[in-house]
């Protein structure tokens, strides 16, 4: 078969009519999208590094979402490096958090954030990439404006730490 008769065969399938659209969209809407994702709690001392997101102006662990085929202590050591600066030594696995995520364009996300802790190897943490801030806070009188999902890191690490 030549390449024309090809071309002419799959361009004369019928396309979506726009119903179907809206009613794809509507489902999918239904179905959030899953990412996985990671994140990197270091501490110093009695404190822990964190950052104030640029997206939402909240405070949260470094991370973010895992490129194909990225392993989660890849995503979260590279997360850390983008957001602040600083690289860490071995990784120790706080937990998996599953949540759901709602984007300000009404997209929503259902997250499996894996958060490790690392002790700080040195060095000064400068916000950037997505981060508008980057702090230490004790780890006895951490933030509130956080997320519900930061809320239950921040909670796992006092657990850890008690």
């Amino acid at each position: 078969m030549d390449t024309l008769s090809l071309h002419f065969r799959f361009s004369a399938l019928p396309s979506i009519s726009p119903g179907a659209r809206v009613i794809r969209r509507w489902w999918r809407g239904l179905r959030p999208r899953r990412r996985v994702g990671a994140g990197v709690a270091v501490i110093r001392s009695e404190a822990v590094l964190l950052v104030r997101r640029g997206d939402n102006d909240l405070w949260d662990v470094p991370g973010g979402g895992a490129d194909a085929g990225e392993s989660p202590e890849d995503t979260a050591r590279r997360e850390l490096q983008e957001e602040t600066g600083l690289s860490v030594g071995a990784l120790r696995s706080l937990g998996i958090f599953p949540h759901r995520h709602t984007y300000l364009d009404g997209n929503v996300v259902a997250w499996e954030t894996h958060v490790f802790t690392a002790d700080f190897a040195g060095g000064e943490p400068c916000a950037s990439d997505d981060a508008a801030q980057v702090r230490w806070w004790p780890l006895a009188a951490l933030p509130g404006d956080v997320s519900e999902a930061t809320g239950t890191y921040f909670a796992a690490l006092a657990a850890v730490r008690a």
